[in-house]
């Protein structure tokens, strides 16, 4: 291994003219913050003069030199080389607010290399999903488009930062960052050395996120075989970084383990039970040294999981091929469309607006485990029709556990176990294997009625809306207003003590009689006290407030909410009498075969 280190000053880092920093296209998108941006700001601000700063390693994959511009591919360093590109743009925009022309064209120099035409170009280049919001803000068009916000706003607090030092404290910055602090950079001419040395880097107690770590050590193998192989990863990955923008990655690569691996996956395991399935999995796989490491790995269950048959259920559905493996682009392929589908179910963006119905329910009753079941469902040549009923299920399931308080920590196990129904009879098996950890009706129909919605918006709304769509014996053709504009309406209002809550809702207090405010604090919450609106309350103080809302209610075209105005009073018998009649329709909305006999 070859490697280059050259200790340089930021100054040094960014006055070559001839050479060009490039983020490749698989880094994901530029993520730093506050805390990052403050603490590069502070730790230079705060140095004595003679005083130097060493602000890290970055790790650069370069090309045979030319005499033109030089490209130099960032393996390491993407957030701290942006960062400081920002801070330097806006160095260069104070001393041109100051009038200091010649400090404002030499910090602007810093952020251009030119080539054979003398045309200056950009001195760095960021990924797909980040290059052109990162020209926008270069250049100040059209920021308001950009998708990632994080440039405006790092540049606007070190704006503010600058902002706020004299021309003399301004230009004493200026020296100790250009010329006291440092960057070690470590060129490496070989794709397969750079990708070893980001991991020997980053084992020594920098902590690096699994979806780095993942990307890395896939890289890198790759590197290893041949040149077309690494560019077709680098692709499917670059793929897998666009597909999961927005998203967690290391939620879609823990969700994917344990779909494939059909067991729960924690977090701190991602990336040994990742490597876990690679050498068991890739071809290729059989020529790294760590694949005697991993070659005789046995599956193991994660300790805060105690139902012993649930556990040896799936144990033994575990099935790992040994046998018939598959190529390294074959693997980082299937990752692409696993993370394609992942994309879909997350964001909702099925073409299919039954199953994108579904899925926003599963969201807004916080049915995020059962995503682990959905990238197999989603895979499945099974009708439509099938699938959908299946998301009923799901969505029946995940409602009553969470009323009724079940354990959410076996969620994984359970939902890594439907990976093995039949496509024949995936609609008996989902029923009869969910059933297992199901509530009885009786059960959910006595939590339900009892059950405290407080910091679940979400799923009270569902809640709702399917009563709703009960009410007016819909059939799938009907779908209430779910933006900002719908909201949840608490019938006894959430304060009654305050001044404000008196004058914008009238005197709950004296209106609920006695023990008004402990027996508030305990039912404002149930669903009996819950309904929709599509838009705010228009109402006076008075004597009577649920009067005043009444009239409210009945310009409602929600049928839930038109009811509540058939009530002559409406105090906390009259909650504890409507949680009771809406646990009865509960029960039937959400039904579960064989739930009646648990």
């Amino acid at each position: 291994m070859k490697i280059t280190p050259t200790t340089l000053t930021i100054n040094q880092l960014f006055s070559s003219n001839s050479e060009q920093f490039i983020i490749p296209a698989y880094q994901r998108r530029y993520s730093w913050g506050e805390r990052q941006w403050s603490d590069l700001f502070n730790d230079i601000k705060l140095l004595n003069q003679n005083d130097t700063h060493l602000l890290g390693n970055i790790l650069c994959l370069t090309s045979d030199h030319t005499v033109g511009i030089n490209k130099l591919e960032l393996v390491d360093g993407q957030q701290r080389t942006t960062t400081l590109t920002i801070l330097i743009k806006a160095l260069a925009d104070r001393f041109k607010e100051l009038g200091i022309e010649d400090s404002h064209k030499e910090q602007e120099a810093m952020l251009s290399c030119k080539g054979f035409d003398r045309v200056p170009k950009r001195k760095l280049i960021l990924g797909d999903l980040d290059d052109p919001d990162y020209v926008r803000f270069m250049t100040r068009n059209d920021v308001e488009s950009s998708k990632n916000e994080r440039f405006i706003a790092a540049y606007d607090y070190y704006s503010g930062e600058l902002g706020k030092l004299c021309e003399k404290d301004l230009y004493e910055f200026v020296h100790k960052l250009t010329n006291n602090t440092f960057v070690i950079r470590l060129d490496v001419a070989d794709a397969k050395d750079a990708y070893k040395l980001f991991e020997t880097i980053n084992n020594r107690g920098l902590k690096l996120s699994p979806t780095d770590i993942i990307k890395n050590f896939l890289l890198g193998h790759a590197s290893l075989i041949e040149e077309n192989t690494l560019e077709e990863v680098k692709r499917y990955w670059t793929e897998v970084i666009i597909n999961l923008d927005g998203i967690k990655t290391d939620d879609f690569f823990r969700q994917y383990l344990s779909y494939l691996l059909k067991k729960k996956i924690t977090a701190s395991n991602i990336v040994v039970e990742f490597k876990n399935l690679y050498f068991n999995t890739v071809k290729e796989a059989e020529n790294l040294n760590e694949f005697i490491v991993y070659e005789d790995l046995t599956d193991e269950t994660d300790d805060d999981v105690s139902d012993e048959d649930l556990v040896t259920e799936v144990q033994e559905e575990i099935i790992v091929n040994h046998t018939h493996k598959i190529s390294i682009t074959e693997f980082a392929k299937r990752l692409r469309n696993a993370s394609n589908i992942y994309k879909q179910i997350r964001n909702q963006s099925f073409e299919s607006k039954v199953f994108n119905r579904h899925l926003r329910n599963l969201t807004m009753i916080k049915s995020f485990p059962s995503n682990i079941f959905l990238l197999d469902l989603f895979q499945r040549n099974i009708k439509e029709k099938d699938k959908v009923h299946i998301l009923k299920l799901i969505e029946t399931f995940m409602l009553r556990r969470h009323v009724c308080e079940y354990r959410t920590a076996e969620l994984d196990t359970i939902f890594a176990s439907l990976v093995n129904i039949e496509d024949n009879l995936a609609i008996y098996q989902v029923e009869k294997k969910l059933l297992k950890h199901l509530p009885s009706d009786n059960e959910f129909k006595e939590k339900f009625s009892m059950h405290n919605f407080k910091n679940n918006e979400g799923r009270a709304k569902y809640v709702l809306e399917e009563i709703e769509y009960d009410l007016i014996n819909d059939h799938g053709e009907y779908i209430l207003n779910s933006g900002v504009d719908l909201h949840l309406e608490h019938i006894i209002p959430q304060k009654i003590l305050t001044k404000k809550s008196k004058h914008e809702f009238g005197n709950w207090e004296s209106y609920l009689g006695e023990n008004a405010i402990e027996l508030h604090k305990e039912h404002v919450n149930k669903i009996g006290n819950l309904t929709l609106l599509a838009q705010s309350l228009n109402i006076s103080a008075s004597n009577n407030p649920f009067k005043a809302k009444v009239e409210e209610y009945k310009k409602s075209n929600i049928q839930i909410t038109k009811e509540i105005a058939d009530y002559d009073k409406f105090k906390f018998e009259q909650v504890l009498e409507r949680c009771k009649e809406l646990g009865e329709k509960a029960v039937q909305i959400w039904r579960f075969p064989g739930a009646d006999v648990k």
